[in-house]
């Protein structure tokens, strides 16, 4: 398995598997609704969101999207995991781990000194997951404006 960035010719796939996370919360999603972010994704100057893809064999099978922030503690700056989402024939086969272990190495790379995300209260799966890795949780409230 190799875990690397995004890039132009990942798009159907990362198209797919965009539509594939929306209906997997229970969203729904008109065939095609994902293109548009695909595009969006591989298209991304250094600096703004960066989207790591999980690829098995000829097949995209999970993606890692980030965004940076400023400012963290003491000034730093770090990057938002957005969205981690596994194929369900893929998961429990490592792929989430390997995401992981690439964020991190990115981070320190970058040296970002933390990378934040959250997961639905009731997404239990992903608790277990980020538990069992060794993730901290911590207490906060989230909000959330539409407009």
């Amino acid at each position: 398995m190799q875990i690397r960035h995004a890039k132009r010719g990942d798009e159907a796939e990362l198209a797919t598997l965009l539509e594939d996370h929306e209906r997997h919360y229970g969203q729904p999603v008109a065939a095609g609704a994902g293109a548009a972010g695909a595009a969006f994704l591989v298209d991304q100057p250094p600096s703004g969101t960066l989207c790591f893809v999980a690829e098995q064999p000829g097949k995209l099978v999970g993606f890692a999207i980030l965004n940076p922030y400023f400012p963290g503690p003491r000034l730093t700056h770090g990057l938002y995991l957005k969205e981690l989402y596994v194929a369900e024939a893929a998961r429990s086969t490592g792929v989430g781990e390997k995401l992981i272990e690439a964020i991190r190495a990115l981070a320190r790379k970058r040296g970002d000194t933390r990378v934040l995300w959250t997961t639905g209260e009731d997404n239990r799966d992903a608790q277990r997951f980020y538990d069992r890795l060794g993730m901290r949780r911590e207490k906060k409230v989230y909000y959330v404006m539409d407009v």
